[in-house]
């Protein structure tokens, strides 16, 4: 398991996706481990996602989906996490992979953004290489 610290000092929250942290190398791992400490202050609706990226600085950011299968199709749609209280929170997230993404970027946005931005105190990663039964 590898870990890290992504962010020095408290990030706020803005009305549209800004970047929380610099790219993370996902080469051969298949899971990362997202641990953030959110001080929602007066915002709602804080959000956290996370992209797919080929090359290392590349602009082609790509977005990581949630999927419904039906019995004729499969709708797919952007995928990201949404705090459901809005409260702070010391929360752990896990993004799957599936060792197919080498880079990933997390974003922060808030619906609305307060007086009092939200910030995403601490946000620490782990990442780990996990097997599949295929």
């Amino acid at each position: 398991m590898e870990r890290k610290a992504i962010i020095t000092s408290p990030q706020d929250f803005t009305n549209s996706w800004v970047d929380l942290g610099a790219e993370i190398p996902m080469g051969g791992f298949r899971k990362l481990g997202i641990f953030a400490t959110l001080d929602i202050n007066s915002s709602n609706n804080a959000r956290i996602r996370a992209l797919g990226k080929l090359d290392s600085g590349g602009t082609k950011e790509y977005q990581l989906i949630i999927s419904t299968v039906s019995a004729s199709n499969v709708k797919i749609e952007d995928a990201y996490y949404e705090w459901n209280a809005d409260a702070d929170m010391e929360t752990i997230l896990v993004v799957d992979t599936d060792g197919v993404v080498p880079f990933i970027q997390l974003q922060i946005m808030a619906e609305t953004v307060g007086a009092t931005a939200a910030q995403i105190d601490y946000c620490e990663i782990t990442k780990v290489q996990t097997h599949k039964n295929r």
